[in-house]
């Protein structure tokens, strides 16, 4: 019997549009790509959602990745909270499964210097059961300690009466691993269809 839905919040929940954002500097297309290398694609983009070193150490590694564009790096890294933005449908698809008996929970690679910045379009939070950003155990997906430490965290969530959902198949699949449901986030529409397919042999 599924009892929790548990959901990644970037693609998910909020639009996390880095290439829009990125985009918007009009830089020329090889500064563009060397810069998107050394943020949102680099080494360093996994270690701010774990938060396990400082920010300073971070844009470090972000500059030593670009050094010729160091300055346009800060300043792209210094903004990326606007690749944020909460999707509309946030709350509502939150309280239709709550009022479905359904707990509802978090588990996203988060860093929490992103969310004090972010916190306006995370607003849905305080609607969710509970959850576990990244930071708070410096750990990330796909890596099996993540899930370990939401389980540690609520007791009660089993695997297999839990559904998740991340827009990256190798999240999900190292949720199935683990004994979860999985489903790859790609549109609502689609997500829900796979979701009540799982909940229907309850509702017979």
């Amino acid at each position: 019997m599924i009892r929790n839905i548990i959901f990644d919040i970037g693609g998910v929940l909020v639009d996390y549009d880095w290439k829009t954002y990125l985009r918007s500097y009009g830089f020329p297309a090889d500064k563009e790509d060397a810069i998107a290398k050394a943020t949102f694609l680099g080494a360093a983009w996994p270690e701010l959602d774990r938060e396990a070193i400082s920010i300073d150490e971070i844009t470090k590694m972000m500059t030593a990745a670009a050094p010729r564009y160091a300055e346009d790096v800060l300043t792209v890294f210094h903004g990326a909270h606007n690749t944020i933005h909460r999707r509309d449908y946030a709350d509502s698809l939150i309280r239709s499964l709550q009022d479905r008996g359904l707990k509802v929970y978090y588990l996203s690679n988060y860093s929490n210097y992103t969310l004090r910045k972010t916190q306006n379009e995370l607003d849905f939070l305080p609607l969710m059961d509970g959850g576990l950003f990244s930071y708070e155990v410096k750990q990330i997906k796909p890596e099996p300690e993540i899930f370990a430490s939401l389980l540690a965290r609520y007791p009660s969530i089993r695997p297999e009466e839990s559904v998740f959902f991340d827009d990256v198949a190798k999240n999900v699949e190292a949720a199935r691993r683990l004994g979860f449901h999985g489903i790859v986030f790609r549109d609502l529409k689609q997500a829900m269809a796979e979701l009540e397919l799982l909940l229907a042999p309850e509702s017979k």
